[in-house]
């Protein structure tokens, strides 16, 4: 007699053919193929749109391709399922960071450094955000959120955090000149041609559709994401800090017409 085939549990099947698919991602995501990661993020999470793992791995890899928002969308997403998992509570703050939320990112960090004091990651995570903190908006804010990091942890980096962030407040600057200084830390003199092209885009002369400009359109545009995904990169890479000389820095492919 023929052997009766065995009947496949669907949530174990629909919970095998996730992990594989992240497994896959994953691998790509170790040899920076970042685009071929996210699809196979993508399918895991149509399979299961809960799963908190393909949620926080695709939001690190949103972050790595430069979409902080769905970064930050994934990662509380994933909170709703489980608000203590730790990988979330980073993926979050990490997004927040790169949107410019430094003191809600601080929030978070601080939140992970509670939960996992053992964890570089979030002290880490929380001298590079004090350090954005105080670059942007003064040092008020930054003295505050400090002492309760020491009185919290104790650890022996924040008293130099602590005295650091004692200075005299700056006067508050706008968003705008906030991400102007911001970049201008992170690209280096790469920032001149970056302000200077997104000027180029705004000329009333190129928008216009019968200049025949398409193709220098579409030229700036492909610079400009190239340099805003440096800019992201670096972000990450080094905040709040100045480069090093620009013609050393490039890791990403080049734009077709350099």
């Amino acid at each position: 007699m023929p052997r009766k085939k065995s009947k496949v549990d669907p949530l174990e099947e629909l919970e095998t053919c996730t992990k594989l698919l992240c497994d896959q991602s994953h691998n790509h995501m170790k040899v920076r193929e970042y685009d071929r990661a996210l699809i196979g993020y993508n399918q895991a999470l149509e399979l299961n749109g809960t799963d908190i793992n393909a949620l926080v791995s695709r939001s690190k890899c949103y972050l790595l391709l430069g979409e902080s928002s769905k970064a930050l969308k994934d990662a509380e997403t994933a909170l709703t399922e489980d608000k203590n998992n730790i990988r979330a509570i980073f993926q979050k703050a990490e997004a927040l960071y790169f949107l410019g939320q430094f003191e809600q990112s601080l929030m978070f960090f601080h939140q992970g450094l509670r939960a996992r004091p053992e964890l570089s990651s979030f002290r880490l995570g929380v001298q590079k955000t004090q350090e954005a903190i105080e670059n942007t908006i003064g040092t008020s804010k930054c003295s505050a959120y400090t002492t309760t990091s020491l009185k919290e942890n104790d650890f022996s980096s924040k008293h130099k955090s602590s005295k650091q962030c004692q200075r005299t407040t700056r006067p508050k600057l706008s968003a705008t000149e906030m991400e102007r200084r911001n970049a201008r830390k992170l690209l280096g003199e790469l920032c001149v041609d970056k302000e200077y092209l997104e000027n180029l885009l705004q000329h009333p002369d190129l928008v216009r559709a019968d200049t025949n400009s398409e193709s220098i359109s579409s030229y700036a545009k492909e610079a400009v994401n190239f340099l805003k995904k440096r800019q992201e990169f670096w972000r990450q890479q080094r905040p709040c800090t100045a480069l090093p000389k620009y013609k050393s820095v490039a890791q990403d492919p080049l734009p077709t017409w350099f």
